[in-house]
C-alpha cells in the first residue's frame, strides 16, 4: 500500500476549504451507515401528509419554505437550482456537502441553502438522513439529497430551460426521478470527488453518462449489438489521454448477480481491442469497515474469483486480453482510515488477473506503460470537452472550453446557418466580423443561458 497521507496534506485542485475532501464527512469511515445502507427519506408531499395528520416533522429552517413562496421564486437562483439538479441527475444520491463540492459553492452559504429550500418546497428533491435525526451541525452536514419521484421537473423546470441548459443538466437524456442504493451512490460520488481533487485525471462522469452501450460502442462510432441493454457503470474516470475507466462500486455480490455482471463486462471488452474502444473496468470493493479483507470468504475474495472466472470464459485474443482490462481494488487499500489516502490512490493502483497462469498482478492504472493509451480511438479527448458543460461534472473541470450548442435549436427550427467565421480564442464561442471587439470592448457573446 505504500505511504499514507492525510487528505488535508495532499495538493488539492480546489482553492476553497468549505468543500474539500478533508473538510467533508468521510462517508465510509465516519459511521454514517451504522444502521444499514439505506437512508430515511422525506419529500415535501410526505411532510405535508404527516403535518395534516398531526405528526410533528422536525426540519431545519431552510426546508420550511412554503410551496407558494417557492413557486414565486422558480426563476430566482436559477443557475444554482440547475447546478443541484445536474448533480442529482448524474449521481442520483449525494450528501449536502458533496452537492456543494460538485457545484463549487459553500454548503452553508445563504444562496445554496435558499436553493435547497426552494427545490424541496417544489417537490423537486427529497432530503434524507442515515441515523436518528438530530438538530446538530453534524446532522445537517450528513443530510442527503435525491431527485423526488414527482413530475415537478417536467412541469416546472423543463419548460423554462434553454436547450444548452437542458443538456447541461440531463446530458441529453431523460431526467430520472427517485433514487436507490443510497450508500452505494454516496460512496461513488465521494470517490469521484476525491479523484477530481487529488489525482491527475481528465474528468469524471456519473452514472447517467456511464451506459455500457455508449461507452463501448456509440462513443467509438460503432453500432451497439442487437438487444436493448440497460447495463451501466456507476461512474467513468477519464484519463488525460482519453482512456476511460468504468467504475463499478461493489458492496455485495448476491447469489449470481456479480458473476453475471463480471462476465458481461468480459464479453463487452473482448469484442473490441483497447486501442479502438479505450475502455477498461475497475471494481471498487466497499465492504463494511470492520469486514475481513483477506479471508477466503471475504467480499474481496469473492469478487476476485468471479473476475478470474469471467476472463477465463471470455479471454479475448493475444492482442486484446480481457484479463489486462479488468481491475479490482478495495476502498480500504486507497483510503485506509478516516481522511487518509495511500500512495496507491494517487496512481490508481489496482490488481488484475493478467499473470501467465491467471495470477493477480498490481499495476498503476494511470500509467500508460501498464494500461496503454487508446491511440486508435477516434477523437478520444472530446469527452473532456463535452463533460465540461455538464453540471454533474466537478466544478474544477467545468472551466474548460466547451462545445457550442446554441445553434442546434435554431437549425431544428428551420433557420439558416448562423454566420460564424471564426471562434473567439478566449471562449471558443463562434463569432463573425460584426461581433469582433472594438477598442476596449469585449467580444459580443450569446447570452449566458445559451452557453453550454
Amino acid at each position: 500500500m505504500g505511504g499514507v497521507t492525510p487528505l488535508g496534506a495532499l495538493p488539492s485542485s480546489i482553492a476553497g476549504e468549505p468543500f474539500r475532501a478533508s473538510e467533508r464527512l468521510d462517508p465510509y469511515w465516519d459511521g454514517v451507515w451504522q444502521y444499514g445502507s439505506h437512508a430515511q427519506w422525506l419529500s415535501r408531499e410526505h411532510a405535508d401528509r404527516m403535518a395534516a395528520a398531526g405528526i410533528a416533522v422536525r426540519m431545519p429552517p431552510h426546508l420550511r419554505r412554503s410551496p407558494s413562496v417557492a413557486a414565486d421564486r422558480v426563476r430566482s437562483d436559477w443557475k444554482e437550482k440547475l447546478d443541484v439538479l445536474g448533480v442529482l441527475s448524474s449521481w442520483r444520491t449525494v450528501t449536502a456537502e458533496q452537492a456543494a463540492a460538485f457545484a463549487g459553492v459553500s454548503p452553508s452559504s445563504a444562496s445554496h441553502l435558499r436553493t435547497i429550500g426552494d427545490l424541496f418546497a417544489l417537490d423537486l428533491i427529497d432530503t434524507g438522513h442515515v441515523s436518528v435525526p438530530a438538530a446538530t451541525s453534524a446532522a445537517s452536514r450528513g443530510a442527503l439529497y435525491r431527485p423526488s419521484a414527482s413530475t415537478a421537473f417536467h412541469t416546472l423546470i423543463e419548460p423554462e430551460m434553454t436547450y444548452p441548459e437542458w443538456v447541461s443538466v440531463t446530458g441529453g437524456t431523460r431526467f430520472l426521478t427517485g433514487g436507490q442504493y443510497d450508500r452505494h451512490n454516496v460512496l461513488t460520488a465521494e470517490l469521484a470527488l476525491r479523484l477530481a481533487e487529488f489525482v491527475d485525471i481528465g474528468t469524471v462522469l456519473g452514472e447517467r453518462q456511464a451506459h455500457v452501450n455508449t461507452l463501448a460502442y456509440t462513443a467509438c462510432g460503432l453500432p451497439a449489438p442487437p438487444g436493448r441493454s440497460q447495463q451501466t457503470a456507476d461512474a467513468v474516470v477519464v484519463r488525460p489521454d482519453g482512456l476511460r475507466i468504468a467504475v463499478e462500486t461493489t458492496a455485495s455480490v448476491g447469489a449470481t448477480g456479480f458473476s453475471r455482471k463480471a462476465e458481461s463486462w468480459a464479453r463487452t471488452l473482448a469484442r473490441r481491442p483497447l486501442q479502438e474502444s479505450g475502455l477498461v473496468v475497475l471494481f471498487v470493493i466497499t465492504d463494511r469497515t470492520n469486514a475481513g479483507a483477506g479471508s477466503r470468504h471475504s467480499l474481496g475474495s469473492t469478487v476476485r474469483k468471479a473476475v478470474s472466472r469471467a476472463v477465463r470464459l471470455n479471454p479475448g485474443v493475444m492482442s486484446n486480453r480481457t484479463a489486462e482490462r479488468m481491475f479490482v481494488v478495495d476502498w480500504r487499500e486507497w483510503f485506509p482510515a478516516r481522511h487518509l489516502a495511500s500512495d496507491d490512490f494517487l496512481t490508481m493502483r489496482a490488481e488484475r488477473p493478467s499473470g501467465v497462469h491467471g495470477e493477480w498482478e498490481t499495476v498503476d492504472m494511470l500509467n500508460a506503460l501498464d494500461v496503454p493509451t487508446p491511440a486508435a480511438l477516434p477523437d478520444r479527448l472530446a469527452v473532456m470537452r463535452n463533460a465540461a458543460g455538464l453540471r454533474g461534472t466537478p466544478a474544477q473541470f467545468r472551466a474548460r472550453r466547451r462545445p457550442v450548442l446554441h445553434d442546434i435549436p435554431l437549425h431544428r427550427a428551420g433557420f439558416p446557418t448562423v454566420p460564424a467565421i471564426e471562434a473567439d480564442h478566449r471562449t471558443g464561442v463562434a463569432r463573425d466580423d460584426v461581433s469582433r471587439a472594438r477598442g476596449s470592448a469585449g467580444a459580443i457573446l450569446p447570452p449566458s443561458r445559451l452557453r453550454f
